[in-house]
């Protein structure tokens, strides 16, 4: 409650606590009286509240964990549907492929012929 022509003051200590207090000049009936001021100072100091440090700390890592995350989920995602596409393509691509029933170009025989040019028979 601050008085009627009283001035509201606000002191900051090293601890960073505040101090309030108010003054008012008071009017002497004698003017040889050098002049009169009333100082109320309140009894308690107002602290903050200090940061809660251990919320901080584990909000950073718990965000930090949870945008790793994110990014693999968004990796495996993306590989995902690229490896989709790249597995339509291909089977696209094989059943287009025209092989006679017969002949698979892919197969080689096992039988080789070799020719001794020094054992040749004469005829």
């Amino acid at each position: 409650k601050v008085l009627e022509g009283a001035r509201l003051c606000t002191f900051e200590d090293e601890e960073g606590c505040y101090f309030n207090f108010t003054y008012r000049y008071v009017d002497s009936s004698s003017s040889t009286d050098s002049p009169k001021y009333e100082i109320f100072v309140q009894k308690e100091r107002q602290c903050p509240e200090p940061p809660p440090v251990l919320g901080i700390v584990f909000g950073l890592i718990a965000a930090i964990v949870a945008i790793g995350l994110l990014t693999l989920l968004i990796w495996k995602l993306l590989t995902t549907i690229h490896d989709r596409r790249e597995y339509a393509k291909f089977e696209q691509e094989r059943k287009a492929a025209q092989w006679e029933t017969a002949e698979n170009p892919l197969y080689k025989s096992a039988e080789t012929t070799f020719k001794n040019p020094a054992f040749a028979k004469s005829q």
